[in-house]
């Protein structure tokens, strides 16, 4: 809290915890001075942050808190890298997480893998890291030519190649949907 009142030079309306917490910030923070807010407050607390930002006028603040606390359990769910998201980056996975035949079916194209979890979970390593195979591999405790092989069973078992675009789109895709299917 004192780490957020020096780095803002105003005192922003704040619910904090040790679990983390919500801010209200003006509208006219730039986006920079966003990045750099969480960047101090994570040296600060000596934990990686990561955080959602929704812009909405005064009168629907309630809702665009709500959206913001669904964006990051969203964050939270996909293993994303701690950070700083807008709706704007995650507008897609937000429109695959609500119910209906299409997240349905996006979440079934992974039931080729539900024998096969270190394959599931290589591939959502890789997607998380931004298809870092060295990260990757470097996490998972294995070596990259593991992470190949692993990302070409994923192709033969799945029929879609997490190495090629549409591969790699539906595959994302599938894991947004089966992360709300669960």
């Amino acid at each position: 809290q004192a780490q957020l009142a020096t780095t803002t030079h105003t005192t922003p309306l704040h619910l904090l915890s040790t679990d983390g917490g919500t801010l209200l910030l003006p509208h006219t923070t730039p986006t920079d001075t966003l990045h750099h807010l969480i960047t101090t407050l994570s040296q600060a607390a000596r934990v990686p942050i990561t955080a959602t930002v929704i812009t909405t006028p005064t009168h629907e603040i309630p809702t665009a808190a709500d959206q913001a606390h669904q964006l990051l359990d969203m964050v939270t769910r996909l293993h994303s890298e701690p950070g700083l998201y807008r709706f704007d980056d995650l507008a897609l996975e937000y429109q695959l997480t609500r119910p209906g035949p299409g997240r349905e079916y996006l979440g079934s194209l992974l039931t080729p893998l539900d024998h096969h979890p270190e394959l599931l979970q290589t591939l959502r390593t890789h997607i998380a890291h931004n298809l870092n195979r060295q990260k990757t591999a470097r996490l998972l405790h294995v070596h990259t030519n593991t992470v190949d092989y692993r990302l070409k069973r994923v192709a033969q078992l799945t029929g879609f190649d997490p190495t090629q675009a549409s591969g790699l789109w539906y595959l994302r895709s599938a894991l947004v949907a089966r992360s709300y299917g669960d």
